[in-house]
């Protein structure tokens, strides 16, 4: 019983150090689990992107067609267009405002259970320590009754 109650007091404490960890060390386990359970319940980070990608097609479309307006406009001046702001951009409309947040709240989530789950495992080991420390006074006191009594 001693060896248990010393091995949740470990694992109460290792959990603990990855749930206060978890937003710099451990933060790629928290994330991988996160996208697994994002994935499971149909959020999928591929049909974000896919997405994101129809919407900067139409927003390159858009550019596209003002920059031959501007060069409708700019035909008699001397003026030259800078087509660096009609270039391709990737937006990430949706991963950036949808799936990211939604990434980090599972993650903070999970952290949160993790932090439970600890003070629950420590709750235990708190227990067991008790009960063996009662045990081992007991048994000593039933040792020194004996040595009293012989």
């Amino acid at each position: 019983m001693k060896n248990l109650y010393q091995i949740l007091y470990g694992i109460a404490a290792l959990l603990l150090v990855i749930v206060l960890l978890g937003g710099s060390l451990t933060k790629p386990v928290f994330n991988n689990y996160s996208v697994k359970t994002l994935e499971e319940a149909g959020v999928k980070k591929s049909s974000m992107d896919s997405l994101d990608s129809r919407i900067d097609d139409m927003l390159f479309a858009v550019k596209k067609v003002q920059l031959q307006i501007d060069k409708l406009k700019n035909i008699f001046s001397d003026k030259e267009i800078d087509e660096t702001k009609y270039q391709r951009v990737k937006n990430e409309v949706f991963v950036k405002n949808i799936y990211s947040p939604l990434n980090e709240l599972v993650i903070v989530f999970y952290r949160i259970g993790f932090f439970f789950l600890s003070i629950i495992i420590l709750l235990l080991a708190v227990i067991f320590h008790i009960m063996y420390r009662s045990i081992d006074l007991r048994r000593r006191i039933d040792k020194l009754e004996k040595a009293i009594n012989n």
